[in-house]
C-alpha cells in the first residue's frame, strides 16, 4: 500500500487512541484524542513491557479492549505464538484490521464484548491483558470473572483507581451477610458534558481491586506500579488449597451411562455419571480435616411426585482431581427403598460443606426406579 493510500485511510478512521508507527514516518495519530496524549500508549507501554518475558515464543495473549491494536503488535512482536485482540467498539475493530494489513502481522480481531469471553468462545491464553478496562465495565465482577476463566496463568491489569490521598480506609463492620471488611469502591457520576458518558462506571481502591481478584480465584495480586490515580496489578492463578471454592467458576454437565431401573426392595444398585468439568477451577479430591470444599457426586432419592424421601441418599469420590475442560466417570452404589413404589434418584455435585452444584446452575439429572418384588 502507497503512503499517500495509507494516509488517507488513516484520516478516514479517525480519531485515533493508539499511536502505532507504521513505518516511512508515518503514524496513526498525530493529535490528541479525549484526554489522550498524542503519544498514547507509548508511556503505559513502557511499564507494561516490564512485567512481560522479552521473549513470548510459544505463548498465547488476549489483549481485552484491544482498542487499534497497539499491545496485541508489541506481543507478536515478541514472538508470541498466538495473539487475539477483542473491542467492543466496531471503530476500533475496523483501525486493528487496518493496521494489520499494513504491518503484515499474523494476529486475529473479534469484535466482541469482555462479557462474551468464555473458554468456548475463545479458549484460555497464558498471558491476559485488561490495559484501561475494568472502569469502563458497568458489570465490574462479572467482566472479572470473564477473565479469570480465559487467563491460563497471568492477567496484567492497568486501572483507574480511587486517588490515593482522597481514599477512605477499608474498615470492618457487619454488613448483609455477618461481620466482612468494606473496601472503598466509588461509583462515577458521569455528567451529559463529559465525553465517553456512559463508559466509566467504577474506580476501586487498591485493597477492593485485590479483595475482588482474590474473592473471584487469582491466587496472587502483586502491585507493579501506582500512581495517585492509576495503578498496574499482576494476578496470577496458583493452585492454592481454595481454587475450588470459588463458587462463580464452578460449574458442570452430567450424563447418566448406565444404572437400574427396575430393581428390588433394599437391593443394592450401581449408577455410572460421567460429569464433564465446565467452570474454570479444579475439583479437588482431598480438603481439609472436614473435606471441606471437595466435590463429590450425591445422590437425592424422592418419589415419584418429586417428593423428598432421602435428601443424603448417597455420596462417591472422584479418583482424582478434575481439571476445567476435564472429564470423568464416575460410579455410586446405593441401597433400593424397602418399600415397593415408583421413585426418582437424582444426581448432582456437591461442593462438600458448602453448596450444591445445582444451586450455582447445573443441570441434575433424574433417573426413574421402580422397586418391586
Amino acid at each position: 500500500m502507497k503512503p499517500e493510500e495509507i494516509k488517507e485511510k488513516l484520516e478516514t478512521l479517525a480519531p485515533w487512541f493508539h499511536c502505532i508507527d507504521l513505518g516511512a514516518g508515518i503514524k496513526t495519530k498525530t493529535r490528541s484524542a479525549a484526554t489522550e496524549t498524542v503519544s498514547h500508549p507509548v508511556e503505559t507501554w513502557k511499564k507494561i513491557s516490564l512485567c512481560l518475558p522479552a521473549d513470548l515464543t510459544g505463548k498465547s495473549v488476549l489483549d481485552v479492549g484491544c482498542n487499534a491494536g497497539f499491545y496485541a503488535i508489541e506481543a507478536k512482536r515478541r514472538n508470541a505464538q498466538r495473539v487475539l485482540g477483542i473491542d467492543a467498539q466496531r471503530h476500533h475493530v475496523r483501525q486493528a484490521l487496518f493496521v494489520r494489513e499494513v504491518l503484515g502481522l499474523d494476529i486475529e480481531y473479534r469484535r466482541m464484548s469482555v462479557y462474551d469471553l468464555s473458554r468456548a468462545s475463545v479458549g484460555q491464553f497464558d498471558i491476559t491483558l485488561a490495559l484501561g478496562l475494568i472502569y469502563h465495565c458497568k458489570h465490574v465482577v462479572l467482566a472479572l470473572e470473564r477473565l479469570f476463566e480465559v487467563t491460563k496463568h497471568l492477567l496484567i491489569l492497568e486501572t483507574a483507581i480511587l486517588p490515593l490521598d482522597k481514599t477512605p480506609k477499608s474498615f470492618v463492620d457487619i454488613a448483609a451477610a455477618g461481620e466482612v471488611t468494606l473496601h472503598p469502591l466509588a461509583y462515577a457520576e458521569n455528567l451529559p458534558e463529559m465525553k465517553e458518558t456512559t463508559f466509566n462506571w467504577f474506580l476501586p481502591s487498591l485493597s477492593a481491586l485485590e479483595s475482588l481478584l482474590k474473592n473471584i480465584g487469582f491466587g496472587e495480586f502483586n502491585i507493579f506500579d501506582v500512581t495517585r490515580n492509576r495503578a498496574i496489578v499482576l494476578c496470577r492463578k496458583t493452585h492454592a488449597s481454595n481454587e475450588g471454592r470459588v463458587l462463580s467458576q464452578l460449574g458442570a454437565k452430567l450424563t447418566l451411562l448406565e444404572g437400574h431401573e427396575v430393581c428390588e426392595p433394599a437391593a443394592k444398585i450401581r449408577f455410572t455419571i460421567s460429569a464433564a468439568n465446565t467452570g474454570g477451577v479444579r475439583w479437588l479430591t482431598r480438603g481439609g480435616p472436614d473435606d471441606r470444599g471437595v466435590v463429590r457426586l450425591g445422590a437425592h432419592l424422592l418419589k415419584e411426585d418429586g417428593q423428598e424421601v432421602a435428601w443424603d441418599y448417597g455420596r462417591s469420590s472422584f479418583d482424582i482431581d478434575i481439571e476445567p475442560d476435564g472429564r470423568a466417570s464416575i460410579s455410586i452404589e446405593l441401597t433400593a427403598p424397602e418399600k415397593s413404589g415408583n421413585y426418582i434418584v437424582e444426581f448432582d455435585l456437591v461442593l462438600e460443606h458448602i453448596t450444591w452444584f445445582e444451586d450455582l446452575g447445573t443441570q441434575t439429572i433424574r433417573q426413574p426406579l421402580v422397586v418391586r418384588n
